[in-house]
C-alpha cells in the first residue's frame, strides 16, 4: 500500500493508519513531502506507483492550494496523478478544513475519478484537534481523522470474488463503485 500526502499526512494521520496496516500484514508506504501541491506530485507519481507497486494508493493532498486563487488549474495535475495510478484502488483523501476553501475540493471532487474520495470535512464527524498553528492536525487529531477513514475504507472494501485459474486475482483492495454523488461539486450555501 502506497500513500503519499504534504504534510497533514505526517500530522498524526500516518502514524495512526500504520499500526492497522502492520496487524493486517500490510506493507505501508508512506510518501509525504511538506509543502507540496497537486502539480509537485503529478511529475513524480508514475515513477513513485512504478517503484512501490501497491495494491491500493491513498493520496493526503490539497492542504497546500485551500487558499489557491485558481483552483480549476489544478486540474490536469489531479487527473495526471490519478492516471499514473493505473487503475489499481485509490483513495483521494481531502485535507480537513481549518478555514475557507477557495475551490480545490470541488476541483479534487469532480477530477480524483476512479478513485474514490474520502470527503473528510463531511465523514469526520466532530470537531478535529490542532497543532498550535492551528491548520494541521494534532496526534490526537490526526488519530481521529485516520480512524474515520479507516473504518470507511473496510465498509467500501468490495466483496473478494473467485476467479478462474490462471488468472490474475483483483487487489484485495478493490472498492466499492463510487455512489454518484461522491465525485459532484458540493451545493454552494446561497448567500
Amino acid at each position: 500500500m502506497l500513500n503519499i500526502g504534504d504534510s497533514f499526512l505526517l500530522a498524526g494521520f500516518a502514524q495512526a493508519l500504520k499500526p492497522k496496516m502492520k496487524e493486517l500484514g500490510v506493507r505501508y508506504e508512506v510518501k509525504s513531502e511538506q509543502s507540496s501541491f497537486t502539480v509537485t506530485w503529478a511529475a513524480k507519481m508514475e515513477l513513485t506507483v512504478a517503484n512501490t507497486q501497491p495494491d491500493l494508493v491513498i493520496i493526503n493532498l490539497g492542504a497546500n492550494e485551500m487558499s489557491n486563487t485558481d483552483p480549476p488549474a489544478h486540474a490536469p495535475a489531479i487527473r495526471r496523478i490519478v492516471k499514473a495510478i493505473g487503475g489499481r484502488p485509490c483513495v483521494w483523501v481531502s485535507p480537513p478544513s481549518w478555514h475557507k476553501d477557495t475551490g480545490i475540493l470541488d476541483v479534487i471532487r469532480e477530477n480524483s475519478a476512479p478513485c474514490r474520495f474520502f470527503d473528510s470535512d463531511e465523514l469526520v464527524k466532530q470537531p478535529i484537534p490542532r497543532q498550535s498553528d492551528k491548520i494541521h492536525p494534532n496526534p490526537e487529531g490526526g488519530a481521529l481523522w485516520a480512524d474515520t477513514f479507516w473504518k470507511w475504507l473496510q465498509e467500501q472494501r468490495a466483496p473478494q470474488v473467485a476467479v478462474p485459474e490462471g488468472t490474475k486475482p483483483p487487489s484485495p483492495w478493490t472498492l466499492k463503485p463510487s455512489p454518484p454523488e461522491e465525485h459532484q461539486p458540493k451545493a454552494k450555501p446561497k448567500e
